[in-house]
């Protein structure tokens, strides 16, 4: 298994580590391939980063390897944890759509690890973003669809079941063509002209899946006869 393969749901299945020595570790592990990528990376300059014997990080991560999915895998679950947050303390179905979906692509965008990868070494990580990204956007798709799942579950919307996954995938799909192309027309980093483009585009979408009791009543049509 590559290492970038399944790592969604190798993430969200897999417990985090429980001890501080392998957690420091893993902090010098991410500062070592933030600056020097993961091609270069060594057991040996993260054994010298964090004070360690080689023999001292094998016990805890027995190759290279290991110790690498294991760094992955804890970035990504942050990632998770940190969204699902924001998603949970959001009061109505269109703030989490819409706070949901710019935590992830302003996260996404700003980690240095990932930007490092795209931009020094695309060939590990970038095939399963674009031409082998099958796998990891149905796993997107299956957690975004669980979140959705729960809004339903509590009433706030209304989406048939067999367009669930599609309304998903869009989202996932959204956040994927934001990271990896960011230059946009579209105004994410202000946070006035952000609001503008959520209520045009995103607040009519959310509105379009609210149970039509939820929705405000239309105001009355007047009456021709009126004086």
């Amino acid at each position: 298994m590559g290492l970038f393969e399944g790592l969604l749901d190798r993430a969200r299945n897999s417990a985090p580590v429980d001890d501080h020595t392998a957690e420091r570790v893993l902090d010098a592990a991410l500062q070592q391939a933030e600056d020097f990528g993961v091609r270069r990376f060594t057991v040996d300059d993260v054994a010298r980063r964090v004070g360690l014997s080689r023999v001292t990080i094998y016990r805890h991560f027995p190759k290279k390897d290991a110790l690498l999915s294991a760094l992955l895998m804890r970035e990504l679950r942050r990632f998770l944890s940190k969204a699902e947050t924001v998603v949970t303390a959001q009061p109505t179905s269109a703030a989490k759509l819409t706070e949901g979906l710019l935590f992830c692509v302003t996260f996404l965008r700003q980690h240095r690890l990932l930007n490092r990868l795209l931009k020094t070494e695309p060939e590990l990580i970038l095939p399963y973003l674009t031409t082998q990204a099958a796998g990891p956007v149905a796993e997107a798709r299956e957690w975004i669809a669980g979140l959705v799942r729960a809004e339903i579950a509590a009433g706030r919307i209304a989406i048939p079941e067999p367009d669930i996954d599609s309304f998903a995938e869009i989202l996932v799909r959204i956040v994927l063509s934001l990271v990896l192309t960011p230059e946009t027309v579209l105004p994410i980093e202000d946070n006035a002209e952000r609001q503008r483009v959520i209520e045009l585009y995103f607040v009519p979408l959310t509105q379009r899946f609210t149970p039509a009791a939820d929705h405000p009543a239309a105001p009355a049509a007047a009456d021709a006869d009126a004086p």
